[in-house]
């Protein structure tokens, strides 16, 4: 199925709005230009192709100190969904970044001593059975080495016998 051809002026003008100083999201030049998102990431990854513009432009991510993030944390821990996206909206924040601190936080305050507790028994039970397993692998390998003695000394004992018999 071939692609709908694109306008020479219609893709310039993405690409000039895509630039310094303008630097609009891809969804509003695609809503504009009456264009595929996935046709305007296209020319951008040309335009980072040949050095024209980086690649990090989108990603304007702040650093926050641990007592900024405390806080949108504490701030945000008992708002609706709608009044975070207003919050998130008003402070310049992402409602997935404070979800995942909330996250984090929250894992944060469980006692740790549980969970410890059962990776120290986990890691003393794998502690004897690899001790155990080792154990039987040496018995085996002995059992194995005392098999093959055995049968090299049949063979030897087999062949003095024939060796004798045609004397």
């Amino acid at each position: 199925m071939p692609q709908p051809t694109i306008n020479i002026k219609t893709k310039e003008q993405g690409i000039i709005w895509l630039l310094p100083p303008y630097n609009y999201s891809l969804r509003r030049i695609a809503n504009e230009l009456s264009v595929g998102a996935a046709t305007v990431s296209k020319w951008r990854s040309e335009l980072v192709l040949d050095g024209l513009l980086k690649e990090d432009i989108e990603q304007k991510s702040e650093v926050y100190t641990a007592q900024q993030i405390f806080s949108f944390v504490i701030e945000t821990s008992t708002m609706t969904e709608l009044e975070l996206a207003g919050y998130c909206r008003s402070k310049g924040l992402y409602v997935e970044k404070v979800k995942e601190w909330r996250t984090i936080s929250v894992q944060a305050h469980h006692p740790k001593a549980e969970n410890q507790h059962k990776q120290d028994s986990l890691r003393r039970s794998d502690k004897k059975k690899i001790k155990a397993l080792e154990k039987e692998l040496a018995r085996k390998n002995q059992a194995l080495a005392e098999t093959a003695a055995l049968l090299v000394l049949r063979e030897k004992f087999n062949a003095l016998w024939e060796t004798n018999e045609e004397d």
